[in-house]
């Protein structure tokens, strides 16, 4: 169906008016012949006319006195009206162009349809495993307590420890020799001095014999 326009009045006389546009043509005026009749004394006789012309209602002013605007513009000459427009005829009035669909008030109209109930196949019971699924598995064995009675767990083997005995008794005999032989040294650095080779007996001629005279 096509869509059905109506004129609502928005401000000035009976501001809240609904009239629908049922004919191919409306005079919009203060004459009471007019058509759509808007007692206002700025609004002329026959202030605007309203043309139907295939789905479109088309608006021209008649030469009234103070003249017709839409959306904010005054009419020069025939105007397509579009929905949601509005009218101003004279300082003071406002009419509002609207359209109205009869498709969309049946489809409210329409009783709800109920959703579609989600389908469910046939219920199956799970399986449920029996003794005789287990037949052929040897059973789990589980170890006795007994088995492990009195038994000890065997303590991890301490690593060998590197024998320094021998290797300490080494080194002191190392520095009991270099002992030794520092404190000859000394010894001797201190004979070879003094020239004490001589002063003690015997010692010089045991070494050397002959080396000091009696």
């Amino acid at each position: 169906m096509n869509p059905t326009f109506r004129l609502v009045l928005k401000s000035g006389p009976n501001s809240g008016q609904v009239f629908p546009l049922e004919s191919s043509e409306i005079i919009i005026g203060r004459d009471i012949n007019a058509t759509f009749v808007i007692n206002d004394p700025e609004v002329s006789r026959r202030h605007a006319r309203l043309t139907l012309q295939g789905v479109n209602f088309i608006i021209e002013d008649l030469g009234s006195t103070n003249g017709t605007m839409v959306s904010g513009q005054r009419l020069a000459g025939p105007y397509i009206l579009r929905p949601g427009e509005l009218i101003t005829l004279g300082e003071h009035t406002n009419v509002l162009f609207e359209s109205t669909d009869p498709d969309a008030t049946a489809a409210s109209l329409r009783p709800m349809e109920a959703p579609a109930q989600p389908s469910f196949g046939a219920y199956t019971p799970p399986v449920t495993a029996t003794e005789s699924d287990f037949g052929n598995e040897p059973p789990f064995a589980v170890p006795s307590a007994q088995e492990y009675a009195g038994k000890i767990p065997s303590q991890p083997r301490q690593a060998a420890r590197p024998r320094k005995k021998k290797t300490s008794s080494l080194v002191v005999i190392l520095i009991i020799l270099v002992a030794v032989l520092a404190f000859g040294c000394i010894v001797f650095a201190i004979f070879d001095a003094l020239n004490l080779y001589c002063e003690i007996p015997g010692v010089m001629n045991f070494l050397i014999p002959g080396a000091c005279p009696p």
